[in-house]
């Protein structure tokens, strides 16, 4: 594993194109629905959004932007179900002043963390009925962490020949037990516990569900969220990666998910592993740091 430390590069380009209108075509396939922004590139990204968020949210749309107007690639990037059909087309939610506005909490909760491994197949199988012969793959926050499994299961197909993995580290256990206790003065252990013995799809009375207050959701749903699940964390997942090339791009200022080269320290020794971290950048990599972000992606591509 290599891990660099790279200082901002503020991208003429990106200035340049400050002033112009993001473009992306909406795409509906196999029942879900994603935008692809075109580009001339024979190699693909797909970019996948955070928790309970969308694929139109600042960062995932500034990536896609720059990486295909800038740098030549296309990019598709997938708005995950949630088993919520109007997650679907142009009626998601685009709000991007805070975190917590670009969460679906008004929603059934019935979905599950790895339906979206499901989903990411779906759209692999998109990119490769339209002829592209190399995929990356790459997501955000928890959308890198559901990409890492993705790609442990799928690291051996020839056509998907690299991951990204953005802001995502761990998942920890122990401290989503102290957070729920903190937030709602509930057991976490003990719900799970009791939630176990009902059927996946029946609703339980629970006081939050991620970021959601009082929410609607399925027991197998909060199951699937909060069970110690090392497959949630994406050093866990990276570690079954076999040739081929993962990076993993974190921010100095993050505190959503802070220290990712630490996540990562267990792995030194895999050649594979290119760990990045942009002094300065935040969880989202406002400010200019995405077309750090965006550089670091194409880097990766170009020497494949």
């Amino acid at each position: 594993m290599k891990i660099f430390k790279i200082v901002p590069f503020v991208c003429l380009a990106l200035l340049l194109n400050m002033t112009n209108a993001w473009a992306q075509t909406a795409v509906n396939y196999n029942g879900l629905a994603g935008d692809y922004y075109e580009a001339d590139g024979d190699v693909a990204v797909i970019l996948l959004h955070g928790t309970l968020a969308h694929n139109r949210m600042e960062i995932i749309k500034t990536l896609a932007t720059l990486m295909s107007e800038d740098y030549g690639y296309p990019v598709l990037t997938p708005n995950l179900s949630l088993n919520e059909k109007n997650r679907m087309g142009d009626s998601i939610q685009t709000s991007t002043k805070s975190y917590a506005s670009l969460t679906a909490c008004d929603i059934d909760h019935t979905h599950k963390y790895e339906d979206s491994l499901a989903e990411l197949g779906v759209w692999v199988e998109y990119l490769k009925q339209q002829g592209f012969e190399k995929i990356i793959v790459a997501g955000h926050s928890r959308g890198g962490r559901q990409v890492s499994a993705f790609l442990a299961k799928h690291f051996s197909d020839p056509k998907i020949v690299g991951g990204v993995l953005i802001a995502s580290g761990l998942s920890r256990n122990e401290r989503n037990i102290e957070n729920y206790k903190k937030d709602t003065g509930l057991d976490l252990r003990k719900l799970l516990t009791e939630f176990s013995k009902l059927r996946d799809t029946e609703y339980v009375d629970v006081p939050k569900f991620i970021y959601c207050e009082k929410p609607r959701v399925t027991a197998g749903a909060f199951i699937s969220e909060y069970e110690d699940n090392p497959a949630h964390s994406a050093p866990y997942n990276v570690a079954k990666i076999q040739n081929m090339p993962i990076l993993v791009i974190g921010g100095s200022e993050d505190t959503i998910v802070p220290n990712i080269a630490a996540d990562f320290e267990s792995l030194s020794d895999q050649s594979n592993l290119r760990v990045e971290i942009i002094e300065g950048a935040d969880h989202f990599f406002r400010d200019l740091y995405a077309d750090d972000a965006a550089m670091m992606i194409v880097d990766l591509i170009e020497n494949i």
